[in-house]
């Protein structure tokens, strides 16, 4: 048996909508997307949403018209991300042009940590990216009195909310995600933005449908569009959302239970129990170090994880010191947490896991 870390969730609905638009030929960006889009948007509760090729292209389409929309931004050149996040994010900045400026995390949350940001806004900030990591959902009131705009990630917690009637995606002026293969939910590869700024919508919306236009001097636009028979995917895969997430969060308390005991004794920190959807099962390992615990785990055929690859600072900006995401970095193992695990297979994780952590005192 091998247990993988994530894996998308499918079953014979996706299976009919792919062949049922293969047989129809629809492939190609058409109404099956915009018939996505209609429904992602409802879904968040905002006024509009566009769908995109992929995460990253999302968040550069973003950053590229924001001035556009938002004159006064204009001449701003920094974008605050956390270093505690994937490559995409800050390829995204380098590709629109920005400087990236790496903060600090939140060990709580896994996310932007308040303070460290406020020290390192200035006049030049162009706007926060907000990534709700692991499915850990924030409530980003005090980023947003900061003055900046805030976008908020949303590809580790769509679906989520942060109250009773506040969804995750919803709270910043524009929010994007990715619905890449292990996400909650999946187009294969593909994402999208959301936004109540309908003119940004629109703008990105045109770039992307880059056909049968006029062109200015110097005016370009670029394919970044996603497919009808991707749409069709997703389509399928938001109507079961409600059974995604019910699913993730049974396995989580079951790792509670499994696992509280080593919490309690200090081995361990774990997730937060509320605001989480569990797209990860993050755990801090309080006097042991992840690699050896994950390399041992593999050896058993659970294929744990490591939280993030590597931090970005350590690539850009190594000189920092960023102390609670080197924390998280050294010490932070992600346990197997999608929605095809049984509780057997929960249960023979928590046993393996409890071994290594154990076996060191």
């Amino acid at each position: 048996m091998v247990v993988k870390h994530s894996e998308p969730f499918l079953s014979k609905d996706e299976i009919n909508i792919l062949s049922k638009l293969i047989k129809q030929k629809t492939l190609s960006t058409g109404k099956i997307v915009r018939k996505f889009e209609f429904s992602l948007a409802k879904f968040l509760g905002v006024k509009d949403a566009v769908c995109t090729s992929s995460g990253s292209s999302a968040l550069y389409l973003i950053l590229k018209f924001l001035p556009e929309i938002f004159p006064e931004l204009k001449g701003r050149n920094k974008v605050l991300i956390p270093s505690f996040t994937c490559p995409a994010i800050s390829n995204a900045v380098f590709m629109a042009g920005y400087e990236p400026v790496f903060a600090d995390i939140n060990l709580d949350t896994f996310s932007l940590g308040l303070q460290d940001v406020r020290r390192k806004i200035s006049p030049d900030t162009l706007c926060v990216v907000f990534i709700h990591s692991f499915g850990i959902c924030s409530d980003i009131s005090d980023f947003l009195a900061m003055g900046v705009p805030v976008i908020e990630g949303i590809a580790q917690a769509f679906g989520g909310k942060v109250s009773s009637q506040k969804m995750v995606g919803s709270q910043g002026l524009v929010s994007f995600t990715s619905f890449y293969a292990t996400k909650v939910i999946t187009t294969a590869e593909g994402g999208a933005v959301f936004s109540n700024e309908k003119s940004l919508i629109e703008k990105i919306r045109d770039f992307i449908d880059y056909d049968k236009k006029d062109y200015n001097p110097g005016e370009f636009r670029f394919n970044f569009k996603m497919s009808d028979i991707q749409a069709g995917l997703g389509w399928v895969q938001l109507k079961k959302i409600k059974t995604i997430l019910k699913r993730r969060k049974e396995i989580a308390l079951l790792y509670f239970e499994l696992l509280e005991d080593d919490e309690r004794r200090g081995k361990i920190k774990l997730p937060p129990r509320e605001n989480n959807i569990f797209f990860r099962f993050p755990v801090i390992l309080n006097d042991l170090q992840s690699d050896s615990v994950i390399l041992n785990l593999r050896r058993k055929r659970v294929y744990a994880d490591k939280l993030i690859f590597k931090p970005l600072h350590f690539f850009y900006a190594k000189e920092q010191n960023l102390q609670n995401t080197e924390t998280a970095y050294e010490k932070g193992i992600s346990l197997p947490i999608h929605p095809n695990l049984s509780h057997k297979i929960i249960k023979f994780i928590s046993k393996e896991f409890r071994k290594q952590i154990n076996s060191r005192y």
